[in-house]
């Protein structure tokens, strides 16, 4: 997929081609747009099936969007009526110089985009030198920046989880299945059986109402050793001692490529394993150990409201 991705043209690549597309001066829909810069560029159907991040919008037509947005700004097209585009004559001015490319630090010289800038970007130097470099959309920026953050918030918690004790751990992921919604039917649901003479069983979740079903766990709290195979046969053989076939496997760290061997060859007991990244990545989704720091609104114009 990042291959087929990678094919996809920046919007600042787009700029050029598509101002050039409307150098006859004639207006284009979108649809006539989109369809001439796919030939342009050689996109086949399945690169225009690939979505931005959130998975709402295709991502060339969300590129081609921002390309046909800050043409409009720099005053080098115009919209005559809604989903329709121009060239300007400021536009067939700049296409007579015969430009070998057109990209965030050219717009700068059209007084119009200048003006936006101030407006809204002020004069600010640094903010400037981002959107010249930058070569994706803001969504996409937005997307990859939402990413970082949870995969530093994912690093935080399973450092703390790692500074905590392993009761602590063991309590930890009794919480977090019961949020995912295992023993949820009642209190005594779920049990914390962690303590010397365990049998390797730190925790049983019932699943359903009458505790017929049950869950084993085990949880490990390493700091940098990988839990190997050998914790896996022990973990399989307590299954067995106890008459059940369903247990999970939680660690701070990871599993050994035996570890992960040894869980799928077992036939009798069913083995899920969870490392520290999926644990973490289970404890935001669940809101556990975690809380919101904030929340953004991205609002759009609503052009219906406009129509007369």
């Amino acid at each position: 997929m990042q291959e087929l991705k990678n094919r996809i043209p920046d919007f600042q690549t787009i700029m050029l081609p598509m101002l050039q597309l409307l150098s006859d001066g004639k207006s284009k829909t979108l649809n006539e747009v989109m369809q001439a810069l796919a030939q342009h560029f050689k996109l086949t159907s399945e690169d225009l099936k690939i979505k931005v991040p959130s998975g709402q919008m295709g991502l060339f037509r969300n590129r081609v969007g921002w390309t046909r947005s800050y043409l409009k700004k720099a005053g080098l097209i115009k919209y005559p009526e809604r989903g329709v585009y121009q060239i300007t004559e400021e536009g067939k001015k700049f296409l007579a110089t015969n430009p070998s490319k057109l990209r965030m630090k050219q717009l700068e010289q059209f007084p119009k985009y200048k003006e936006w800038r101030t407006t809204f970007n002020g004069t600010n130097t640094k903010q400037k030198e981002i959107t010249n470099t930058q070569e994706q959309t803001p969504e996409e920026v937005l997307a990859a920046t939402v990413t970082e953050l949870k995969n530093e918030l994912a690093t935080e918690l399973l450092d703390k989880l790692k500074e905590n004790s392993f009761q602590y751990f063991e309590n930890f992921v009794i919480q977090l299945l019961q949020k995912m919604g295992y023993g949820e039917f009642r209190e005594e649901a779920s049990q914390h059986t962690g303590k010397t003479g365990d049998d390797g069983i730190d925790g049983i979740i019932s699943q359903d109402r009458l505790g017929l079903e049950n869950v084993y766990i085990q949880a490990k709290r390493f700091t940098n050793n990988s839990v190997g195979s050998p914790e896996i046969r022990n973990f399989i053989g307590s299954l067995a001692l106890q008459g059940v076939n369903k247990g999970v496997f939680l660690t701070t760290s990871r599993f050994s490529s035996s570890a992960i061997q040894t869980a799928q060859d077992s036939k009798q007991q069913k083995i899920v394993l969870i490392d520290g990244k999926e644990l973490t990545d289970l404890a935001i989704e669940y809101n556990l150990g975690v809380q919101v720091a904030d929340t953004i609104q991205i609002k759009k114009i609503d052009l219906d409201y406009f129509e007369e």
